[in-house]
Order: structure tokens, then sequence, then C-alpha cells
């Protein structure tokens, strides 16, 4: 008689996390201001509700923005902070800091004589490692990244964050550039997931009436395009489907019902490469 085959047990995903967290926490014994470890630990134990370790890192990680000065971060670690209230010293302080940063920043604009931009333009373009650290750790928890494919991808995107040169940074992205195996599957899981279809930005001829209803460097730094008009509404490809602020913040600018894509990578740095080489509208 034959012996039936056995699937491989699948690993446990809550002995996952905490190997995870483990192993980032190693890297911050090596590198203490490691800011991708302190985002992705703030993040994992807020998911699984240690609200004493997540303040812990989040603190941590509001130090390492003070020191370096990154204002574009402060006013978002600042809100999250202030979710734990100001009874605590370490928040009193830390959001005191980061707000006197803020302050201190607007105050030599001003300085230097800059005048507001325009609602439109001004309109937060910058990446934010916490989005694409939390669609990660998503991927991850479903069981689409290894432990170690996860942390892969946190080192890829602080990386990605401290290059100058203007471009998009995402999970996707930083998989693709890792020539990620399971991509097809991921983006599959994702569509699903984020009720976000699949489309191949590849086989549009964007017009320019409704690319330039973005600013080129919001798309390329949010990772978000219009594609396409249908009457009325906008076709809107995101790289990271999860960043709900992210669609509020296109809606409101495009004032359009947007219907929402993903995209792979190379599709949307195509369609990138294409929008630079069109006159606009």
């Amino acid at each position: 008689m034959s012996v039936p085959e056995t699937e491989a047990p699948h690993p446990d995903p809550e002995s996952e996390i905490w190997s995870a967290i483990a192993a980032f926490e190693k890297i911050l014994e090596a590198m203490p201001d490691d800011r991708s470890s302190l985002e992705t630990l703030s993040h994992a134990y807020e998911h699984i509700g240690d609200q004493t370790k997540t303040l812990e890192y989040l603190l941590r990680l509001g130090d390492v923005i003070i020191r370096d000065r990154d204002c574009e971060s402060a006013s978002y670690i600042c809100e999250k902070l202030e979710g734990y209230g100001s009874a605590d010293e370490g928040v009193e302080r830390v959001c005191r800091e980061l707000k006197q940063l803020l302050e201190e920043n607007d105050a030599s604009t001003m300085n230097q004589g800059a005048a507001p931009a325009p609602a439109e333009s001004s309109a937060p373009g910058t990446f934010r490692m916490a989005d694409e650290l939390s669609f990660a750790w998503r991927l991850f928890e479903a069981g689409e990244l290894t432990q170690e494919e996860y942390s892969g991808v946190a080192q890829d995107l602080s990386e990605m964050s401290t290059e100058e040169h203007l471009s998009t940074i995402s999970v996707l992205h930083a998989l693709s550039a890792r020539a990620f195996s399971g991509m097809e599957r991921l983006m599959g899981y994702v569509a699903r997931g984020a009720k976000t279809p699949i489309v191949s930005l590849e086989s549009f001829d964007i017009p320019a009436e409704a690319h330039s209803l973005l600013p080129l460097e919001f798309a390329i730094r949010r990772g978000a395009i219009v594609y396409g008009l249908l009457a009325e509404d906008a076709l809107v490809v995101v790289m990271n489907p999860y960043d709900s602020a992210l669609r509020e913040q296109v809606s409101t600018l495009l004032g359009k019902t947007c219907h929402f894509f993903i995209s792979a990578p190379v599709g949307f740095d195509d369609a990138i490469a294409r929008i630079r080489e069109t006159p606009p509208a």
C-alpha cells in the first residue's frame, strides 16, 4: 500500500511575526538608529497590540527624526505619538521637539521669501516609509513574503529613500529590482485583497488630458498615474493600493470619482517615461 504524500506544514504566522521582530531588534543592537527597523518594529508591535513597545520604538524613531531634521516625517510621527496622549513625559517631549522642528522650518521658509504654492501643487507629494512598510508587513503576514524577503524589502526601501534623484519608491518596485519570482502571484493577491484590478499600462496610450491632472513630480513620488478618463471619472493606477490616504488625496486633487488599479512596476516606470516625453495638454 502506498503511503500518501503529506504537504509540508505552513509556518505558524505568529511564530513568523516574532521571528521578524527578533531579527529587526538584532539589527538595532548593531545600528540603534536604523530607521527602517524602528518603523518596522513600531508597526509590528502595534499590530500585535503591545502599546508599550509600540510607543518605545515610536519615541526612538521620533528622536532620530529630530536629529536628522526630517521635516517631512515629523508631522506624521507627531500625529502617531499624540494618539497615546500627552500625559506621557516622553510623548510630550518628543512631540514638543518635533513641532519646534516644523516651526523652525516654516520660519526658515518665510525668511527666504518663498511664496505659498497653489493648493494643487502644495499637496504632500512625499514618500512615507511607514506606508510602504505597512504594505510589506501585510504581505509578510499573508505569507506572500518570507521573513528574509520582508527584511530585504525593508532594507531596500530605506536605501531607496536616501537617494536624491526623483524616482518612485514602493514595495513593488523593490521586489521587481530583486527579480522576485512570485510577483505575478503576489499582485494577484493584492488585486483581490485591495479590490484594485491589475492593468497593463504598456497597453494604453495615455492622453495628456488625463496624466496632466496630477503634477508629474507627485505622480513619481507618490506612485500614482491618471491613465484615462471615463466620462467625468478618472482611472488611476497606484503602486500602493492599501494607502487609503493616497487614494483620498488623489480624489481630492482631481475633484473626480476615481477608480483605482495597480500595475507592474516596469509598466508604471514605462508610463512615466512616456509622460515625460509628451507635450503638456
